[in-house]
């Protein structure tokens, strides 16, 4: 295995993961469940003491 095949071989890898961990991430914002926790954590900066 030569270096360039190394290099080449890792970034197709590391898109991989870069894109899989975005996507993790977006659905996990977007479960319908989340939603109550979030909108009380929006809402936070707002609230008076």
């Amino acid at each position: 295995m030569t270096l360039e095949i190394f290099f080449y071989e890792a970034k197709a890898v590391s898109l991989v993961v870069v894109t899989l961990t975005f996507l993790l991430i977006v659905a996990y914002a977007l479960w319908p469940s989340k939603q109550a926790s979030f909108d009380a954590a929006a809402r936070l900066p707002l609230n008076e003491d």
